[in-house]
This record gives structure tokens, sequence and C-alpha cells, in this order.
């Protein structure tokens, strides 16, 4: 009971009170246990206001954030996603909440092996979870959304390649402490428009090594 009351506080006051308002979304955050992805240390920090460290240096988004990252992509059920950075696996699971089918790249092994086992990914064929650096990452496949929870100093077009036209992608670009999520459309074989949507700190981006 006490775990469900903080779930509720959680979406009513965290994402609610962002403006979060997407159903689905909101919907999703009270049907994943969010409890169940969270490192043992930070237990009792699940479902608050705030980033959570995960192991490999990495953190685990704030609820809001990921509430509005969600929103702003506008998911529809059957579309199929590149999430690069799967982190915790939270997010991936509330993508799949979505109905959507998720390909999560990970560079960090021991982050992709706990996510994976959290979302139960070798038993649902519309999540992969893949150890990998995602700039040496290769597919024919063309994606209705790609989605990067890592930052970058500047904006780096090479994940566009893998957007289907009409595509969109979600980054955040940006020098600690000002950084901001946009969204870029791709509305033709050459052409991009870039939205801006709200300020958000993450952690930066792998960078592909010398030999890559």
């Amino acid at each position: 009971m006490e775990t469900e009351t903080a779930r509720r506080n959680m979406v009513e006051q965290q994402l609610r009170g962002s403006s979060v308002l997407d159903t689905r979304v909101l919907n999703a955050f009270l049907e994943v246990n969010r409890e169940n992805f969270v490192p043992p240390d930070y237990a009792r920090q699940a479902f608050a206001d705030t980033a959570i460290p995960l192991p490999c240096g990495q953190h685990m988004m704030s609820p809001r954030n990921q509430g509005l990252l969600l929103q702003s992509l506008d998911l529809q059920p059957g579309e199929r996603v590149l999430e690069v950075g799967t982190g915790s696996g939270f997010l991936t699971a509330c993508m799949r909440h979505l109905h959507v089918r998720v390909d999560s790249l990970e560079i960090h092994p021991e982050l992709a092996a706990t996510a994976e086992e959290a979302l139960s990914a070798k038993i649902d064929p519309d999540v992969s979870v893949r150890a990998i650096n995602a700039w040496s990452f290769r597919t024919h496949i063309r994606y209705d959304a790609v989605v990067i929870t890592a930052s970058m100093p500047n904006y780096d077009p090479h994940f566009e390649q893998w957007l289907k036209t009409s595509g969109r992608l979600f980054v955040v670009i940006g020098h600690p402490p000002v950084m901001e999520a946009c969204l870029i459309r791709q509305y033709g074989s050459d052409k991009t428009s870039c939205n801006r949507l709200f300020e958000l700190e993450l952690d930066p981006i792998a960078r592909p090594s010398a030999s890559a």
C-alpha cells in the first residue's frame, strides 16, 4: 500500500505537475514497477524527483524528465524505436508499455545485463538489449523514433541515418549546467526541423574511439 501511494503521488505531483497529461504515459508510470529498475541501495528513492545513480557512473533520469520525454515523442502502437543508452531499463519498459517495439543499445555490459533481466527481454520478442557502443551500431532498419538518453555538447546528425522519413529523434544538447532537450523531425530525404522542448541535464554520450 505504501509503495502504491508513493507511485500515485509520483504521477500526480511530478508528472501531472509538470504538464505531462498524456494518459497513456501516465498509465505507463502507474503500471510499470519503477522500483524493480532501481539499484537496491536507492530503493527508498525509487519514486523521488531526482536522478538516481546507476553503476558505471551513469544515472537514471527523474520520473518527471522521463515523462516529459515520452510525451514529446508521442509514440504510437506498432512503431519501432531505437534507444541509445538503456541505463536501468525503466524507460525501455515504459516505451514497451506503449505497445512499441524497442531495440536498446547500452555501452556498459553490466547495465545491459541488469536491464535485460529486469525487462525479461529474453522472453519478449518486441524488446532487445545489446551491449554495444552506439557509434559502432550497424543496421538496415529505419525507426519511427530514436531516443538518445545521453547528452551531446553539440548536435551530431549521425543518428539521423536510422530514422524513417517523418521520424523523430530525441536528443539533449549543451554543456552543464545549460542543456536542452530537443526533438529533431525528419520530413524529407535531407530536411529536418528542431523543436526545443525543456531543460534537461544528462550524462554525456560515450564517443567513438579512434579505432572505431
